[in-house]
């Protein structure tokens, strides 16, 4: 029994913690998680404009909502921008 154990090789133990690969910053393209992720959000943000002509019975301000997803356009819209949580769920607007 103790030739069989001897001709087993000793688990080998690892000095040092494994080293990740470096990290390149410089390359065109190379986003970080953190910017990948802020291109996908989308930012409002509420104002005030005056309405156009002269309404006799309506408000003469309206709420806009300004809307940017990432670095992209500005788009403006009187409601929020629709939710994907419908579309996650397989349903349809």
């Amino acid at each position: 029994m103790a030739l069989i154990a001897a001709d087993i090789p000793p688990v080998a133990v690892l000095p040092a913690p494994v080293q990740l690969a470096q990290v390149y910053t410089d390359l065109p393209g190379v986003k970080t998680p953190e910017e990948a992720e802020d291109a996908k959000r989308v930012f409002c943000e509420q104002s005030v404009i005056k309405a156009e002509g002269h309404p006799t019975f309506a408000p003469r301000y309206r709420t806009v909502n300004n809307c940017r997803r990432g670095n992209g356009p500005v788009f403006q819209s009187p409601g929020t921008p629709r939710s994907i949580e419908r579309q996650l769920r397989g349903l349809d607007y």
